[in-house]
């Protein structure tokens, strides 16, 4: 995945077709830890809640699969480039931080996805994060980031 693509698409330079396919193959599974190959970009940008309004749009209409939006969740989460106001917009933080993460409290469905949707432009309010529960923890997932030019078309 190459960060410019998304800021791309952002910038409505690149549609959702490109950055399905930038995206596609981008995420190396082995057990519970997941890869993910990263290209960063050059310069900082500001992603904003229309943005991700926007991404779930795409993913509303089918053009882009729900499960786009764990790729897209971690590179945001992931980069030294993307940022956002995680003070004034905490709602985009807690959403950009569902999707990164979709196994711990949202399943990336498209009704969830459309609950994000009305969160972010502010019809709903964002929900209260459940308490910690006193149950033993288990490792279900661990992501990471793999910033090698060149790696994603490797098997």
């Amino acid at each position: 995945m190459h960060e410019q693509v998304l800021r791309n698409f952002f910038e409505n330079r690149a549609s959702a077709s490109e950055l399905g396919r930038d995206i596609e193959g981008s995420t190396k599974t082995r057990g519970v830890h997941s890869f993910v190959s990263i290209v960063d970009m050059d310069e900082e940008f500001t992603v904003t809640a229309a943005m991700a309004v926007r991404l779930c749009d795409v993913v509303l209409r089918g053009e882009l699969p729900p499960e786009a939006l764990k790729t897209i969740g971690f590179a945001l989460q992931a980069s030294d480039k993307f940022c956002w106001d995680g003070d004034e917009d905490e709602v985009l933080a807690n959403v950009i931080s569902d999707w990164s993460c979709p196994e711990v409290n949202y399943p990336l469905t498209l009704a969830n996805v459309e609950r994000f949707r009305g969160w972010l432009l502010g019809a709903e309010l964002y929900p209260p994060k459940p308490p910690m529960r006193d149950t033993p923890w288990r490792i279900s997932s661990v992501t990471e980031k793999k910033s090698a030019r060149g790696w994603r078309g490797r098997k």
